[in-house]
């Protein structure tokens, strides 16, 4: 993977009138504005399943959704879930545990979710930025303008 910023998209360069057929690639798909299906998978979780119901309707309201994100939006969704629940047991035992050391004295040591928490956290936000779900990252997501409107839930329901 090259490093740097990612490359505008075409749409992006064509509405800003800076595209220049050459440095366009011919077969770069084009794909249609659309709630994505969610992966099976989603639904062993409960938790998971309602924050991919409520992340997929956020995009799909910006414009943005294409019916090829459900996996990178499921695997948002698994991530915030993983986050909401490590943060549960952070809260509940706190930041600061209580463990027993090899000779028998108690230690105090900070909690052994907080590392991965924070590892979460980087990964949630690169997803966000992926998906424009974040105030800086908003204007270099182009929307898509065929996006099918969802004016009811039987609406939301039928896509």
């Amino acid at each position: 993977m090259a490093g740097g910023r990612p490359r505008k998209p075409t749409a992006l360069h064509d509405l800003q009138g800076t595209l220049k057929p050459s440095r366009t690639n011919d077969l770069e798909p084009v794909l249609v504005g659309r709630l994505p299906d969610r992966p099976e998978w989603v639904d062993d979780d409960p938790m998971t399943s309602a924050l991919y119901d409520q992340v997929a309707m956020y995009v799909h309201n910006m414009g943005v959704a294409t019916e090829v994100d459900g996996i990178g939006l499921s695997m948002l969704a698994d991530q915030l879930a993983i986050y909401i629940e490590m943060r549960r047991k952070v809260r509940e035992e706190g930041t600061v545990i209580t463990v027993k050391g090899s000779s028998g004295q108690d230690r105090q040591i900070p909690h052994p979710c907080l590392p991965q928490m924070q590892s979460t956290i980087t990964t949630i936000h690169r997803f966000l930025r992926e998906y424009g779900l974040t105030p800086s990252s908003r204007p270099n997501v182009s929307i898509i303008d065929n996006a099918d409107p969802v004016d009811s839930l039987q609406d939301f329901l039928n896509l």
